[in-house]
């Protein structure tokens, strides 16, 4: 029996060192496919043996899925102030949550952890349903902002602002037939914070934005 040597060019060599670093170092734990898609091989939705279309289905159901209690797959934490609705209430805009103290309210004397983020925002925000029919999701939680700017009880004349913090969720959107769909991506926003104003340096105290000296180089 006449063993022949393995002979393999320098580029494949080199291509099995990087195959065997990598699978040592997790270097394989994301990868891509077409059109850009990111795959991490360690998620379950990968791993999943069963019936695809039945996994699909069943995927859908579960985020499509609303009660009078938890009619969005992104809901607050704090679920006391969420009001009960119904099919008739399921309405783009309608606000879900009881309102909170008011623009000018006086300061809080005692916060304690059990005070609801809501109170203890400097920007006062209630939570409205974004509603389409036509979107699955159909129904979804965002925040609007309840104040143009903080109370000035609270930052005195600090240069503040209110604004939505939004993000991007992907959703599938019907046409007007309820037939075909699309992936679409839905701008919600998640939460009202305080920035400092565009026109900064035209109101205020101006010590509060300084500017920062470079240190000189040795």
């Amino acid at each position: 029996l006449q063993i022949k040597p393995l002979i393999i060019s320098p580029w494949s060599a080199f291509l099995v060192i990087i195959h065997l670093s990598g699978v040592a170092e997790g270097f394989y734990r994301i990868r891509r496919t077409g059109h850009g898609d990111l795959v991490g091989p360690q998620e379950c939705f990968h791993r999943f043996s069963g019936d695809g279309a039945d996994f699909e289905r069943t995927m859908i159901n579960w985020v499509h899925r609303k009660n009078t209690t938890h009619y969005s797959p992104i809901m607050p934490s704090y679920h006391s102030a969420l009001l009960k609705l119904q099919v008739d209430s399921l309405r783009h805009g309608e606000q879900v949550t009881t309102s909170s103290s008011s623009c000018d309210s006086k300061k809080v004397d005692q916060i304690s952890p059990e005070t609801p983020l809501r109170e203890r925002a400097l920007c006062k925000f209630e939570y409205v349903l974004n509603y389409n029919p036509r979107r699955i999701p159909a129904a979804l939680t965002e925040t609007r902002c309840s104040c143009k700017r903080p109370n000035s009880k609270l930052v005195g004349r600090k240069i503040f602002e209110c604004e939505p913090l939004k993000y991007h969720i992907r959703v599938l959107m019907f046409d007007e037939t309820c037939e075909r769909y699309v992936e679409y991506t839905e701008l919600i926003a998640l939460a009202c914070i305080p920035v400092v104003q565009a026109n900064a340096m035209a109101d205020g105290q101006e010590d509060f934005i300084v500017p920062i000296s470079v240190a000189p180089q040795t």
